[in-house]
């Protein structure tokens, strides 16, 4: 019988703790540390997901930027860990993982520093360009070292700190931007990241992480060409369609916005197309035919989609509608915080257990029902209610990111890692990065209809009243409270970011279909056969 496409059994236990070759040559000791190194990682690349929602404003009003340029300070990192994502974690595949993990961050480090000394905009957004540059480095190459340091029955455990430590820092990066902005300066946000960066290099140093580099030399550059400017091009006409041009025309009626979304996504399924047919492919799509593998993925992009598009969206909000400032308005996203540091372990106790399908299909289902609880609290004006759904979102987060996580990055042999780790997470980024221009557009999309239909300011008002309602400004706010239009324009901001948090909801929704579809139920015991590709 052919045992080459059996999935290997468990390595049997040996003496005093070890496990063969699954941690070797010491790394037993050290896990810990290698966890450690990685989850601080890890968490420079979520906070800066968020941090910097909160500190927009004052970057925006130091650097003298405009609404357009704002944007491209969130929008330009996402693009760009969503575009390079695969690509970094191939390198880590050639070069090794720990080499290509310790120039992420190294890297990172010099690129925070280009942020936090920037004397314009365009500085600031090379500096982000710079930082997603190096994230796609470091990123696959964590979550590969990870995997390779604990044995199968910890992997489970190891990756809710993994996963779940970041999360918590993305939950209170936004309080912890506001507090830093109010009392140090923005450029504070980025040098923090100096400190994280040198210990992550410390510790990996110490701890000697295992490794691997793949026999498969070659590198598909036309597919990374390709990848990265369908992507990008896809991405800003999304964001663009619910602004308004110059001429005064809506921008999805804008010959350029329709060019980039048509011709983003003709790239893209020629990228697609490249990547099945290859033999040696940037992104090995055909491990897709595991629908599991792929249901791993499409879930983790969907929760992406949601979660980004609502830090985002909902530090704006509450600074906007509510009259927070910025500390307070990080604060007020703190309900994300409890479930996570409370249930991602119990998380990774269950996917010990029984494996990917129970947790993550009753997180996504949470997670869908605390999304429309948040917009039904948008709608209101109530924050206590947008608390509640916050809380059952941070629950569903808990047990869907780590076990889907976990799953994904074990069904492959650990040669393979670096290379799944980064398909999962150019999906990952590509949902966040999808996630924060739609919610945007449909935010502004949704602002003009409600500000026709209620009457609560001509359109060409309403940026200025909006920036009015969203300022620090005690005499700003004295003109604003002069403005007739003032209450129906926080109605209408109010009722527009309900609508764009029922959006995102649609990303939970279809994590949980894909997650009821397509998952196996069980404890899933071997690795996914990798094949060649067939020219």
């Amino acid at each position: 019988m052919d045992r080459s496409n059996t999935p290997p059994h468990h390595t049997p236990q040996l003496p005093h703790g070890h496990h063969g070759h699954l941690v070797a040559d010491g790394v037993q000791q050290r896990r810990w540390l290698v966890l450690l190194a990685m989850t601080g990682s890890l968490a420079m690349i979520f906070v800066d997901m968020t941090v910097v929602g909160v500190a927009l404003p004052r970057m925006g009003s130091a650097l003298s930027m405009s609404d357009v340029d704002q944007a491209w300070i969130i929008t330009s990192y996402l693009i760009t860990l969503a575009s390079l994502m695969a690509l970094g974690g191939r390198i880590g595949d050639l070069v090794g993982k720990v080499p290509a993990f310790i120039a992420g961050v190294i890297g990172f480090a010099l690129a925070s520093i280009v942020c936090a000394s920037a004397h314009d905009g365009t500085q600031l957004i090379v500096g982000r360009i710079l930082q997603g540059v190096a994230a796609c480095l470091m990123q696959p190459a964590s979550g590969a070292l990870v995997i390779g340091a604990f044995a199968p029955g910890e992997r489970g455990k190891a990756m809710a700190v993994y996963v779940g430590i970041p999360l918590v820092f993305m939950a209170i990066g936004p309080a912890l931007g506001g507090f830093i902005v109010e009392n140090m300066g923005w450029p504070w946000v980025f040098w923090l990241n100096v400190p994280v960066a040198v210990g992550a290099v410390a510790l990996t140093a110490i701890a000697r992480p295992r490794d691997a580099r793949s026999v498969d030399r070659t590198i598909d550059w036309i597919g990374g060409a390709l990848l990265l400017i369908g992507l990008p091009s896809f991405v800003y006409g999304l964001q663009q369609i619910g602004t308004v041009g110059a001429n005064g025309m809506m921008a999805w009626t804008d010959p350029l916005t329709l060019s980039l979304l048509g011709g983003g996504a003709v790239v893209l399924v020629v990228f697609v197309r490249r990547q099945l047919r290859h033999p040696h492919p940037l992104l090995r799509l055909r491990l897709f035919t595991d629908r599991a593998l792929l249901a791993d993925a499409l879930v983790i992009a969907s929760m992406q989609f949601a979660m980004t598009g609502l830090v985002i969206a909902g530090s704006v909000y509450a600074q906007e509608v509510l009259g927070f400032t910025p500390f307070q308005a990080g604060l007020s996203l703190l309900p994300l915080l409890a479930p996570v540091i409370l249930i991602v372990h119990v998380a990774g106790r269950w996917y010990d257990r029984s494996g990917v399908r129970a947790p993550a299909s009753w997180g996504t289902a949470a997670a869908t029902v605390g999304m429309v609880i948040q917009a039904v609290g948008a709608w209101t004006q109530s924050y206590p209610v947008m608390a509640v759904g916050m809380f059952v979102l941070g629950i569903g987060i808990a047990f869907t990111m780590s076990p889907t996580n976990t799953d994904a990055l074990g069904r492959v042999p650990h040669s393979e890692r670096g290379q799944v780790s980064g398909l999962v997470q150019t999906f990952r980024q590509i949902g966040g990065s999808v996630g924060v221009a739609v919610v945007a557009a449909t935010v502004s999309l949704a602002i003009g209809w409600f500000a026709a239909a209620e009457g609560a300011a001509p359109r060409e008002q309403v940026a200025e009243l909006r920036m009015m309602m969203r300022s620090g400004d005690a005499n700003a706010q004295i003109d604003a409270a002069a403005s007739p239009h003032l209450e129906s324009m926080h109605n209408t901001v109010a009722h527009s970011y309900a609508v764009g948090y029922a959006v995102a909801s649609l990303g939970t929704l279809a994590a949980f279909i894909a997650a009821r579809g397509w998952m196996k139920p069980g404890k899933w015991t071997g690795v996914l056969q990798v094949r060649p590709t067939n020219t």
